[in-house]
């Protein structure tokens, strides 16, 4: 059995439609605009996203008025069980502790969207509304609308890992923060601050941020080599992984990477590719953020197999790496991070908390293994 996580930050079963909800939160005024106002500014904002896409709207969006309410009782009324699978790949790897909440992170993203795109649709959290000429305003709504052209012009196919799933999000998203910035800039407005750096406190939200950090960066470039030609070309052909948006030269050259095998006997419910983005939130987290890109251009390849039963679970990662010189690097890095958490060495095994881990280095692969006998919710 083989499942990954969909972890977006909107609604988790319609990645392809584009979804994407805005978490960046404004004070509350007593006053918000109407819903034939809102509509309006859509409108008008709209014009000029497919001026800067250079795309013509296939047909204009429907706008959806709703409130914050509505938004919790439609999609966040369950955490999914992928998600709370994601939330012990996170502890079994340590870049979770073991109070961690991935249900609480996960109702938390829900709570602040300001706009979301669903297809052809821009839903607009009402609350969020409350004065027509918001730089911020206008830049959430630009963005949406990109995501709708995105729709109408383009298909995504369905992705296998995490890893791919997290590099074709931070295409669609790239894309989206970067007309939504051209856009602020024609229109002389204040310059409202992107994502660019990690939250360092919870890996759920900082794997969410992976997209907007690296999608802009990753489109900016290729805008550089051939403008919006080569990004739509890029839709063709999507890139398959984290490191060829974390580093986009890769992307053109179409660098190799590792197909890894993991064979277990025990029964299955994760399979997955981390990529390099998972292994730079917890570099990150214990080291810095210049070291973690550095460390993960060194990546080539993961798979990572989480088997439960009912007496245990037990969590399989391996990973390539360029040399044998970075795999041991990475070795050395993970057996710091046993030491940070105050893991304890009996033998080979390392025990923190509930889990008992082993890592070895064979060549240019690092093996991790982490058991645990209990249930980690």
């Amino acid at each position: 059995m083989r499942s990954k996580v969909l972890i977006v930050i909107a609604v988790v079963l319609i990645i392809t439609s584009f979804t994407v909800g805005y978490y960046l939160s404004i004070s509350r005024v007593e006053y918000y605009l109407s819903s034939s106002e809102i509509k309006g500014l859509v409108k008008s904002i709209a014009e000029e996203v497919s001026i800067i896409r250079n795309l013509t709207f296939k047909e204009l969006p429907n706008v959806v008025v709703v409130n914050k309410s509505y938004v919790v009782s439609t999609w966040g009324s369950k955490v999914p069980d992928e998600v709370l699978i994601f939330g012990d790949i996170l502890k079994m790897t340590l870049l979770a502790p073991k109070d961690y909440n991935i249900s609480s992170s996960y109702s938390d993203l829900l709570g602040i969207w300001i706009a979301a795109s669903v297809g052809n649709t821009v839903y607009a959290v009402q609350e969020y509304f409350m004065d027509s000429k918001s730089p911020l305003i206008h830049r959430v709504l630009a963005h949406e609308l990109t995501h709708v052209l995105q729709y109408q012009y383009f298909r995504i196919p369905p992705t296998r890992t995490l890893d791919e799933l997290l590099a074709i999000r931070s295409l669609i998203e790239g894309d989206a923060d970067v007309v939504a910035d051209k856009y602020v800039s024609i229109k002389g407005y204040e310059v409202v601050s992107r994502v660019s750096s990690l939250t360092l406190k919870d890996p759920f939200i900082d794997i969410q941020l992976i997209p907007y950090i690296f999608g802009s960066r990753f489109v900016e470039y290729l805008l550089s080599v051939g403008g919006w030609e080569l990004v739509n070309k890029v839709y063709e052909d999507l890139p398959k992984s984290m490191k060829y948006v974390m580093f986009p030269e890769k992307y053109l050259v179409r660098e190799g990477l590792a197909d890894v095998v993991v064979n277990v006997s025990c029964r299955v419910v994760y399979e997955d590719v981390l990529g390099p983005s998972y292994i730079y939130v917890m570099i990150s987290k214990y080291f810095n953020e210049s070291y973690a890109l550095s460390m993960s251009s060194e990546w080539l390849g993961d798979r990572v197999v989480y088997c439960v039963n009912e007496t245990y679970r037990v969590l399989n990662w391996v990973i390539k790496w360029s040399s044998t010189k970075s795999a041991e690097d990475f070795y050395r890095v993970f057996n710091y991070v046993l030491s940070f958490n105050n893991a304890t060495l009996v033998g080979s095994s390392w025990f923190v908390n509930d889990l008992r881990l082993s890592i070895y280095v064979v060549g240019d692969e690092v093996f991790i293994k982490s058991y645990s006998s209990r249930s980690l919710n």
